[in-house]
């Protein structure tokens, strides 16, 4: 099932409601894995991104949810550095 993806933040601080309304979204298959992250030594709940891509939410936590969308939380991992995210997440018609 196709998602749009739109990211709430960049590097950890909260972009204004127009500039992610502005923005073209992330589109594709959206799914939820547990697996062992060398950095931080421990598991993780994860949303991965396709290979290469850094569509990846660590830490992984559904926040809010109605029926045209739900909201995600987590870690996004960028040049070695972890920030705050979010994503807004709607079915893709």
């Amino acid at each position: 099932m196709p998602f749009a993806v739109r990211f709430l933040r960049y590097r950890g601080r909260v972009l204004p409601r127009q500039g992610v309304a502005n923005r073209q979204p992330r589109s594709g298959a959206l799914r939820a894995k547990q697996f062992y992250d060398e950095e931080l030594r421990r598991h993780v709940r994860c949303a991965p991104g396709r290979p290469g891509d850094a569509l990846t939410l660590l830490d992984v936590r559904l926040i809010a949810m109605s029926p045209q969308a739900f909201t995600l939380v987590g870690m996004e991992r960028c040049a070695g550095a972890e920030y705050a995210q979010s994503w807004l997440v709607s079915h893709v018609a």
